[in-house]
């Protein structure tokens, strides 16, 4: 009996001593209050304010319309093919014919010149683009943008982009002071600017500068707010206090 009891109490003992060992707690290191702060601070991802981005350097503040710049671009180069194509296979077909008189080859190559000429001068002094160049002071906000176009410097500069003959972009750089508003070319240009300087210091084989633009705000689109307008305000206001004769340079 009693060997029974001492069985009974050692397989009692050893059955409890794995339950107890696999609850005992575990004893970890305390840790004060400003550990703990210094250690969250430490691990939380530091936050730098993001830089404001900055206007660009050349600020386009008109764009007459990308389907207006393509059409006339194609109107130019087309009468172009169409006069080179009456110019050398029309008119010596008419020229060598027996029973054609001579006027009509003239009548042929007149026919297909003309398109071209006229094309080529109502389409000369239309504005693509317009550029405004900021300095670095001006290019931080909007609002310092509004100020400067309202009241530009005689060194502000702007970008005129027109085309050319066959349609390829050209970039006329000058002086906002030196812009004035003018009426030619049955009023398809209305600003101008004296070339005279340009063309003295231009090599021959780069023709002479464009003169002349034509900017028609209520068909094109303003872009960047209303600065083309303020400079356009500010151009008209210059030219009321020293009108200038337009150069046909």
């Amino acid at each position: 009996m009693l060997i029974q009891h001492l069985v009974s109490r050692r397989a009692l003992s050893s059955s409890r001593a794995p339950f107890i060992s696999r609850f005992q707690l575990s004893r970890r290191p305390k840790i004060s209050i400003k550990d703990a702060t210094r250690r969250f601070a430490s691990s939380a991802p530091s936050r730098t304010p993001p830089k404001k981005k900055l206007l660009p350097e050349s600020f386009l503040i008109y764009h007459s319309g990308t389907g207006r710049t393509v059409f006339l671009g194609s109107l130019k180069v087309t009468t172009i093919f169409i006069a080179t194509f009456f110019c050398t296979v029309v008119a010596p077909t008419y020229f060598y014919a027996e029973d054609q008189p001579a006027w009509v080859s003239t009548a042929v190559v007149v026919s297909g010149i003309i398109p071209m000429v006229c094309v080529l001068y109502t389409t000369g002094p239309y504005v693509n683009y317009i550029h405004l160049r900021l300095p670095k002071f001006v290019r931080h906000s909007r609002e310092m943008l509004e100020r400067y176009s309202k009241n530009p410097p005689k060194e502000a500069e702007i970008d005129i982009t027109t085309m050319n003959f066959l349609g390829k972009p050209r970039v006329a750089r000058m002086k906002i002071a030196d812009l004035y508003p003018v009426r030619e070319r049955f009023g398809l240009a209305n600003y101008a600017r004296d070339t005279t300087t340009v063309n003295a210091n231009r090599r021959w084989w780069m023709g002479k500068a464009v003169r002349q633009f034509g900017v028609h705000t209520g068909k094109g689109h303003v872009v960047g707010g209303g600065v083309w307008k303020n400079i356009e305000a500010t151009v008209a206001r210059r030219n009321e206090r020293t009108p200038r004769t337009a150069s046909r340079s």
